[in-house]
C-alpha cells in the first residue's frame, strides 16, 4: 500500500475562532461553500491551498472518534501549517493588518533556501509563510 496525500486536518477548540482567522486573515476560501453548506459553523470545515486539502475539524469529535478522553491542548507546538506566497514581507504584512499575531518576522533562511516569517492562529497552531524559487 502506497499512501497519498488527503489533508492536513487542524484540530480546534475554539472553532468560529480558527475559522475566521483562516478565512479572514488568510484569505483562505472554503470548499464546503461549494457543496451548499455553510461551513463557519463546524464542526468541519475544508480548504483547498494550491494542489493540496486543509481542514478545521473540532477537536472533541476527534477524540471521540478515537475513543479517548477529551484533554487539555499541551503548550508545545503540534503542527505548522506552512503556506507558499509570492512576497512574504507582504503576506506578513497584510495577515498583521488583518490581526494575526506575529511569531518571527520575515528574515531569510539561506541553510533552507527560504525567506520565511512565522504567526500564530487564534489558538496557536504555527503558520509559516514562505517564498522560494522553483
Amino acid at each position: 500500500m502506497t499512501p497519498t496525500f488527503a489533508e492536513l486536518r487542524l484540530l480546534t477548540d475554539d472553532f468560529a475562532a480558527s475559522y475566521a482567522f483562516y478565512t479572514e486573515v488568510l484569505g483562505l476560501t472554503p470548499k464546503d461553500e461549494e457543496l451548499g453548506r455553510e461551513p463557519s459553523t463546524g464542526p468541519y470545515a475544508g480548504f483547498t491551498v494550491g494542489t493540496a486539502d486543509v481542514a478545521l475539524f473540532e477537536r472533541s469529535l476527534m477524540a471521540g472518534a478515537l475513543g479517548v478522553p477529551y484533554a487539555a491542548r499541551g503548550t508545545a507546538d503540534h503542527a505548522v501549517l506552512v503556506l507558499r506566497v509570492p512576497d512574504v514581507d507582504a503576506a506578513f504584512a497584510e495577515a498583521g493588518d488583518r490581526g494575526a499575531m506575529p511569531v518571527a518576522a520575515p528574515r531569510d533562511m539561506p541553510a533552507w533556501n527560504l525567506r520565511v516569517a512565522h504567526l500564530r492562529a487564534p489558538e496557536g497552531t504555527l503558520i509559516e509563510l514562505c517564498q522560494y524559487e522553483d
